[in-house]
């Protein structure tokens, strides 16, 4: 089973053991199909069950079961949380996780690799992924400049005419 990240613990807030979460997906409704999150603690995976969440200014504040003070929610400050991989919601063909991109190799359209996928950026207006290879790239995710993307060989193929130079 795989477990995917969703979000990053920001804060606590109040005194009431709520946190300040940051979710990595745009569309914020999908977050509330998640009855319960989990976090990597000493190894393992612990799951956590929302007893509150709420949503303002682009985050999220959530309160757990169990979790009721500053000091009980103190061990979740900074980490990630994780729902199981059959849990995401469903995505349209030409739609990725960032998670399913990373580590996937760059070739140019002769089939020649160029590097790997690091990590996804989210600008705002559109997503670009830096290309770790003899030189590290930033490569943005625009049409004509991606030719193709397949996960089950493990590439993403882009037309290098197109890259801004």
């Amino acid at each position: 089973m795989r477990y995917i990240p969703v979000g990053r613990v920001i804060a606590d807030h109040g005194l009431g053991g709520a946190v300040k979460f940051k979710y990595y997906n745009e569309v914020a409704e999908d977050f509330y199909r998640y009855s319960s999150l989990l976090i990597n603690k000493d190894g393992r995976q612990t799951e956590l069950k929302s007893t509150e969440v709420r949503f303002s200014k682009g985050f999220f504040y959530l309160k757990f079961e169990g979790l009721n003070s500053p000091e009980k929610v103190s061990f979740l400050i900074n980490q990630e949380l994780y729902v199981r991989e059959e849990d995401l919601p469903p995505l349209d063909n030409d739609e990725y996780y960032d998670y399913q991109l990373i580590g996937l190799h760059i070739a140019n359209h002769k089939g020649e690799i160029i590097g790997m996928v690091s990590r996804v950026i989210h600008t705002g207006i559109n997503d670009i992924l830096e290309v770790k290879g003899k030189v590290e790239t930033l490569v943005p995710m625009v049409e004509g400049l991606i030719l193709k993307i397949d996960l089950k060989e493990s590439l993403i193929i882009l037309d290098e005419d197109a890259l801004p130079v």
